[in-house]
């Protein structure tokens, strides 16, 4: 028998014993602070809710002392979907204060403070444009009165 490649054999087996195990793939950083999935799950979440229920649940928060950031954006998210300027001025302050975002979710969150800003500024010129409507509407009824006045009399 050729004992050569029995020794061979033994020989590359404790070579292979020594030797470091292969590198697994480095997985991502699990997410810190507030996520793109909880950034998106969220905005689905309140758009299904029914107005009563947005009016329970924005009650529910404002009572809270200290708001968490995922708090703080369900916050925005709610008065997002309210009619006024007043609330789309508590969302952006609230949208503002998150800080511990991933960059994913900061997207979103930039685009719906972009979304609010637009928002307020439209409703601004609306009422800018209301504002003229009527102080038009007033020199036009002004000019037809002057004319009326101004008209020579008739005599028969």
């Amino acid at each position: 028998m050729n004992l050569q490649p029995v020794l061979l054999a033994a020989w590359l087996s404790m070579l292979s014993a020594c030797a470091l195990p292969p590198e697994k793939p480095a997985l991502p950083p699990p997410e810190s602070g507030l996520g793109v999935a909880a950034v998106s799950a969220e905005l689905a979440r309140v758009a299904a809710l029914g107005p009563e229920q947005r009016r329970r649940e924005l009650a529910a928060l404002d009572g809270e002392r200290r708001l968490d950031d995922a708090r703080r954006f369900q916050l925005a998210a709610l008065l997002e979907r309210e009619e006024g300027v007043e609330a789309f001025e508590r969302a952006l302050k609230s949208l503002a204060a998150i800080d511990d975002a991933n960059p994913r979710a900061r997207a979103v969150i930039d685009l719906l403070k972009r979304g609010l800003r637009a928002r307020i500024e439209l409703r601004q010129q609306s009422a800018q444009a209301q504002l003229l409507q009527e102080k038009l509407d007033q020199i036009k009824a002004l000019e037809k009165s002057l004319q009326q006045h101004s008209a020579p009399v008739r005599t028969p």
